[in-house]
C-alpha cells in the first residue's frame, strides 16, 4: 500500500516534474576540457613540487640520506644516475629509462603529483561516463526512429559495456605506481586508449550511419569524406599507438621500434606516435565536440514520479463510520478512543 502524506499547504502542483535539456557532446567538450586541465594541473605540481624535491634526494622525502627507497632504488650508468640519489625528473626519470623519452605521463609519476592528479581526475572520469551514457541514449533514440543500420547499433552497444568498464579502470594508473609496476600501470592507460579510440571511431561512424550533413563542409557528400579521411587517420595511428603500448604491457619496457630516431631533432620514432596519437584523440575531439555541441538536436530529459497519495487530514483525526446496532451512540473521534485506551 502506498504511504500517504498530508497536503502541503502553499502546494500548487499535484504532480512535479523536472524537464533538462542536454546535449551529449557539450558533455563530452567538458570531458576533454577537464583531461587537459589535469594534464596542466599535474604539469604544474611537477614543476613546483616535484622536480626540485626528485632533485634533491632521499632527504627531501622525509627519508634518510642514501636512502634506496621509493624512486631511488636504481643503478642506471647511461642516465649518470646511482642508487641513492636525487636526478633530474626531465632527462632521468624511470620512464625515459624504460622508453627512450618521456611523455605527458611522467609528470604525475611521482610523488606528490601523483596523489593531487588523483584528486583531480574524477573530474575527467565522471564527465566522461556522463557523455558515454548520454550518447548512448542518443544512439538508441536514434535506432528507434530507424535512423541506424542494424550492425552499427550491435557496434554501439558493444562500445558502450567496453567504454564504461575501461573508463573506470584508468585510475589504475594512480594506484599501480610506474616505476614499480610498469606493466600494470601501463595497462590502465592502454584502456583509457582504447575507449577514446572507440569513443572516436563510434561518434564519427554514428554521423556517417545517419547521414549527418554540414553546409560549411559542402553537403553531405563531402561531409562524407571529411569524416571517413579523419576516421582513416585515427585508426591507422592508432593501431601504431596501441601496438606500442600492448608491447610495454607485455615487457615492461618500450617496443625496439619505437626507440630509434626520427631525424627531427632527438625525437624519437615512439615519441612522433605520441603526440600524433593525442593530435587525433584529443585535440580533434576537442574542437570537434564543441562544434557539434553547437549543432546537433539536445536531448530533452523529464523526470517525474505519480501523483502523490495526498490527504487533508490525519487519519487519527478522522470520524468513526457507524456500525450496525447502538444506533444512539454518539460518533467519537478515533483520537479519543487512542487516548482511552492508553489510560486503561
Amino acid at each position: 500500500m502506498t504511504a500517504t502524506k498530508l497536503r502541503p499547504k502553499n502546494g500548487t502542483l499535484s504532480n512535479a516534474s523536472l524537464k533538462i535539456t542536454v546535449s551529449a557532446e557539450t558533455w563530452r567538450f567538458i570531458a576533454y576540457i577537464f583531461f587537459w586541465g589535469m594534464i596542466a594541473f599535474a604539469m604544474a605540481v611537477s614543476n613546483i613540487v616535484v622536480t626540485p624535491k626528485l632533485a634533491e634526494g632521499p632527504t627531501a622525502f622525509g627519508m634518510e640520506e642514501g636512502s634506496t627507497c621509493g624512486p631511488f632504488n636504481r643503478n642506471w650508468p647511461e642516465g649518470n644516475v646511482k642508487m641513492g640519489e636525487g636526478f633530474d625528473l626531465k632527462t632521468q626519470s624511470h620512464l625515459l629509462m624504460l622508453f627512450g623519452f618521456a611523455n605527458v605521463c611522467t609528470n604525475w609519476d611521482y610523488y606528490p603529483a601523483r596523489e593531487l592528479t588523483a584528486m583531480v581526475y574524477p573530474l575527467f572520469e565522471y564527465s566522461l561516463i556522463v557523455y558515454i551514457i548520454l550518447d548512448f541514449v542518443t544512439t538508441l533514440l536514434a535506432n528507434r526512429r530507424g535512423e541506424l543500420n542494424a550492425w552499427f547499433w550491435k557496434f554501439s552497444k558493444a562500445a558502450f559495456a567496453i567504454n564504461l568498464v575501461l573508463c573506470a579502470q584508468f585510475r589504475m594508473i594512480f594506484v599501480c605506481i610506474a616505476y614499480e609496476k610498469v606493466k600494470q600501470h601501463t595497462a590502465g592507460f592502454l584502456g583509457l586508449q582504447i575507449a577514446l579510440i572507440l569513443v572516436a571511431v563510434q561518434n564519427s561512424l554514428f554521423l556517417i550511419d545517419t547521414e549527418v550533413s554540414y553546409e560549411f563542409l559542402g553537403g553531405i557528400q563531402k561531409t562524407r569524406k571529411a569524416i571517413k579521411a579523419y576516421l582513416i587517420c585515427l585508426l591507422a595511428i592508432s593501431l601504431v599507438k596501441v601496438t606500442a603500448t600492448i608491447y610495454v604491457v607485455g615487457n615492461g619496457v618500450g617496443a625496439p621500434w619505437t626507440l630509434k630516431d626520427t631525424g627531427i631533432g632527438e625525437m624519437k620514432v615512439g615519441q612522433l606516435v605520441d603526440k600524433i596519437w593525442m593530435l587525433f584523440n584529443a585535440v580533434a575531439p576537442l574542437i570537434i565536440s564543441y562544434f557539434r555541441s553547437k549543432n546537433e538536436i539536445p536531448l530533452v530529459i523529464e523526470v517525474s514520479t505519480c501523483a502523490p497519495n495526498y490527504i487533508d487530514a490525519p487519519i487519527e483525526d478522522q470520524p468513526l463510520k457507524k456500525s450496525g446496532g447502538g444506533g444512539s451512540m454518539k460518533y467519537e473521534q478515533v483520537r479519543y478512543e487512542a487516548a482511552a485506551s492508553d489510560v486503561i
